[in-house]
Order: C-alpha cells, then sequence, then structure tokens
C-alpha cells in the first residue's frame, strides 16, 4: 500500500511539472510586436491595416487595429463589446487577441444604412521575427531637432550638408571629432583613432571610437552601403545566415570566414562578440523591441548604433545615409562616388515622355489576399521618381501608418483593374513563373488589363537588401514604365 501510494504521488509530481512547463512553453516575452493581420470574412471589401501593434503584456495580448472603414461601430470579442477609441481615417479599436491562431469576431457597420453586425475571422502573426520587412516596423519616438550638442573642450565648426535624407545630421568639430544626430534623440560622438573620448555623460549621447576593427551588423539593409565604399573588412559579424543575403559580397565572406554568423538581432551571440572584440553594434529599429538586448550591449561596453534610414521620406534619402557610414569607417570620398554615382542615374531620366501611365504593385499571399503598398511607401515614390502614376489602395497618403496593406482580391480588383503596368512584388511572396501561373492564382487576374495587354513585371527578394542602389531601380523602373523593356536588373517581364 505504501508502495503504492508513492509512485501514485510520484505520478501527479510528474503530471504537474509537465503541466508546468507546458504552461510556459511558448509564451511569448512581454513587450511590442508589429503583427501581420489577415482577414476573410464579410464582402471582402473591408480590410484591417497590415502590420498593426501588438502589445503583449503578463502573456496577454492586445492589438491596435485599423479598418478600412470609419463605419465600424462597434466590436465583439469574446463576448465582450469594445468600442471604437476613434473614427478618423478609419475605425480604430483596441482588442485582445490571441496570436498566431484564426479568432472570430464581430464588427458591426453602419456603411449600408442600416447597422449590421458581420462576422469576421482574425489572424494575427507576429512570426519569428515579426515576419516583416525592416521598414514595415512602426517605432514611436519624439522628433529631435538634431541641433550639435556642446562637447566640454571641443569647438563647433560646421554640418554637413544633406541633399535628401532629413533623419540624421553630420555635425563637425575641432580635432576631427564629429557627432552624428539622428531624429530620435540619439547622439553619437565618433572619436578619432588615438582621441580620448571627451568626458559626455548627457542622457542619449553615445561614444563610438575610431578605428572600427569588428563591426556586429543586424541590420540586413545597411550591409550593401559597406559593400560600396568598399568596408566590407569591418564587418566580422552578420545577424543574416548566409543563405539569406543577395548580397555576393556578404555571401563570399561568410564563404570565406572572414564574416560569420553572430545571432539574429533579438539573441546576439554575446560570447562571439567578446571574442571578435566587437566594438559597434549596428541595429535597424525593431532592436527597440527588446531593450533587454540594448542593455546587455551597454554592459559589455559595444555601442549600438541604431540605423533610422528606412524613416526617410524620399528614397534618395535612404541611399545618403551611405555618408554616415563612410564618416564611422573612414571612407567619406568613397561615400560621395557613390552617392553621386547614384543619384546622377535619377537626374539622367527624361520625364517628358512618361504620360499618366498607372502602376499598381501587388502579391498573394498564403491566406489569397493581396498585400500591396500604401501612398507613402518609398518603394511608390520610387515608381512616381520614374515617372509612374501610383493606383493605390487608400484616398489619403495617411503618412502616420504603416506603409503595407491587406486587402481582398476583389478589393484590389476595384482599383487597380484598369491600371497600364502591374508590378508583383517578390520580397514579400514569390512571384509566378508566368502570366497563366498568375491566373491559376485566382481567375479574376485575366480580366486586368495590364494582364491582357501583358505589362506584368516582377522582382525578387533581393531587392530590398540594395538600398545602396535606389539610382540604379528608379532607373530600371523608368524603363519598365516609359520603354517596356522586358528586363533590367532588377525587373523581369512575366510572359
Amino acid at each position: 500500500m505504501h508502495l503504492n501510494k508513492t509512485i501514485n504521488i510520484r505520478h501527479y509530481l510528474l503530471i504537474l511539472i509537465m503541466l508546468l512547463l507546458l504552461s510556459g512553453c511558448g509564451r511569448i516575452p512581454d513587450g511590442d510586436y508589429a503583427a501581420s493581420v489577415s482577414l476573410t470574412g464579410g464582402s471582402g471589401k473591408a480590410y484591417i491595416e497590415s502590420p498593426c501593434k501588438v502589445s503583449v503584456t503578463d502573456g496577454k495580448a492586445v492589438a491596435d487595429i485599423i479598418w478600412s472603414s470609419s463605419n465600424y461601430d462597434y466590436m465583439i470579442v469574446g463576448g465582450k463589446t469594445y468600442y471604437p477609441i476613434s473614427t478618423e481615417d478609419g475605425s480604430k479599436f483596441r482588442i485582445p487577441v490571441t496570436l498566431n491562431k484564426e479568432m472570430k469576431v464581430q464588427a458591426d457597420t453602419t456603411a449600408m444604412g442600416t447597422p449590421h453586425l458581420i462576422e469576421y475571422t482574425l489572424l494575427f502573426d507576429i512570426g519569428d521575427e515579426n515576419n516583416l520587412p525592416e521598414d514595415e516596423v512602426e517605432v514611436s519616438y519624439d522628433k529631435s531637432d538634431m541641433e550639435p550638442i556642446e562637447i566640454p573642450g571641443f569647438t563647433y565648426i560646421s554640418t554637413d550638408a544633406s541633399s535628401f535624407a532629413k533623419e540624421y545630421k553630420i555635425h563637425r568639430y575641432d580635432n576631427g571629432l564629429l557627432v552624428v544626430a539622428v531624429s530620435d534623440g540619439r547622439n553619437y560622438v565618433v572619436v578619432p583613432k588615438g582621441m580620448d573620448a571627451p568626458g559626455i555623460n548627457a542622457q542619449g549621447t553615445y561614444i563610438i571610437k575610431k578605428p572600427l576593427n569588428s563591426i556586429y551588423l543586424a541590420a540586413s539593409a545597411v550591409m550593401c552601403q559597406f559593400d560600396s565604399i568598399g568596408a566590407m573588412d569591418k564587418v566580422t559579424l552578420s545577424g543574416t545566415k548566409q543563405e539569406d543575403w543577395y548580397i555576393n559580397a556578404a555571401k563570399d565572406a561568410m564563404e570565406a570566414g572572414t564574416l560569420v554568423y553572430g545571432g539574429k538581432y533579438s539573441a546576439p551571440d554575446y560570447e562571439m562578440m567578446m571574442e571578435k572584440g566587437t566594438d559597434l553594434a549596428i541595429e535597424n529599429t525593431m532592436i527597440l523591441h527588446t531593450p533587454k538586448v540594448l542593455e546587455k550591449l551597454e554592459k559589455l561596453g559595444i555601442t549600438a548604433f541604431i540605423d533610422r534610414s528606412s524613416y526617410e521620406e524620399d528614397p534618395l534619402g535612404r541611399l545618403e545615409w551611405i555618408k554616415v557610414y563612410g564618416v564611422l569607417c573612414d571612407k567619406e570620398d568613397a561615400a560621395k562616388d557613390a552617392f553621386l554615382a547614384q543619384t546622377k542615374l535619377v537626374e539622367d531620366i527624361d520625364l517628358s515622355g512618361v504620360e499618366g501611365k498607372s502602376v499598381a504593385v501587388f502579391a498573394v499571399n498564403s491566406s489569397h489576399q493581396i498585400v500591396t503598398k500604401k501612398k507613402n511607401d518609398y518603394f511608390v515614390k520610387m515608381i512616381e521618381k520614374a515617372g509612374g502614376t501610383y493606383a493605390s489602395p487608400d484616398a489619403g497618403s495617411d503618412e502616420k501608418s504603416a506603409s503595407s496593406v491587406t486587402v481582398s482580391i476583389e478589393a484590389f480588383y476595384d482599383y487597380a483593374k484598369d491600371a497600364d503596368i502591374l508590378i508583383y512584388n517578390g520580397t514579400i511572396q514569390d512571384a509566378p513563373a508566368d502570366l497563366d501561373a498568375l491566373a491559376d492564382m485566382d481567375v479574376t487576374f485575366k480580366d486586368f488589363k495590364a494582364v491582357q495587354s501583358g505589362n506584368v513585371w516582377a522582382c525578387d527578394k533581393s531587392l530590398y537588401q540594395f538600398t545602396n542602389k535606389a539610382g540604379t531601380i528608379i532607373s530600371d523602373l523608368y524603363e519598365v514604365i516609359a520603354e517596356g523593356k522586358e528586363t533590367t536588373e532588377f525587373f523581369y517581364k512575366l510572359k
């Protein structure tokens, strides 16, 4: 009897331990995330802006969602009623959500005269690393005026002129000292080789000592800038694996072992950083979702430089960040030459012969919905610089919201069916092999003007890694829009 009781107690303890482990398994850490949103149900014309902000506290997730219509007056989620927090530029709700799993909700709309309570299915997916390109992750901040700061013992001399960039300024002081002031209020004091760092402890001020010998680069969109200025030898650790690079110099460096994988931005390999003597970590704004990583880097004496080039309104402003990396790597002349070469490609475009050609951008996601770009997206602005008129899913520019949006195929048809040119965005989803494969995705595509006339192009996943070729991409778009060129460096025609 005593033996059986002992076995039973051990059995119950084992079950209890397993339940405790399972309850903690897969729990999402507290913090703010950007989630892609899929919506099904209703007429198919309504959509929710994607991505949206999701906040997780004590394991519970709450999403801030924005409907495409301002006519939704309440929602029912989990049996509880929620009312909009705003109806400007779409009905905005804050609701509890289940992540990475379909959930049923109801939403009441007055768009049809009398109220209708409609059932929808929502899916909020934050993926492995939010599953979003860097430029889609919105992080709120108070924009700084980026004025020169006072540095004891040094005299401010001048500020470099910028042609397009508005998210940084480079201030020059005597004795070769520099300050890179960024729009989020951070000031990076760049100290020349052999000089002692100035005694400055102001909040938001960070020291970068030259020469830089070992950089951990988590901001994948920046690697091309280092390639352009001939500073690949400065980057020894990558936040991107070899198979995910499209930049040959990065792939070759990883093949040779001079560049190694150092863990993703949210879980870097600190031990490897110490072995390599890492003196700078270049991050994108996703790092702000993992403040503990920033704290750890600071404790290790590694300065984190947060790149904000994706916040530039002008695509050539993104390109101009190459001057920042020229400053950090003592490659200022190479950076200026690379910048001028790309901007000249845009200056040489003759828009006089391009009149009224409309262009729509799209991809079909796994939920059979259209992922497209809003008017405030940098790729759209490239199309406009190339002479195209963008066919947009939204009436207003809505500059403050995320630049991608998910709509139904029916909604896409309503505004893009008469577009002169369609461009399939392969950075979101692999492009179909040809026009027949596109029609196999949905028969509706056969009715699009651009499909019937054979004016459908695609770009592949490599595009987002080549910020340094903004001028080339715009020039390629001009050749597509104005000349109908079948193959360029970044685009190819579907036949």
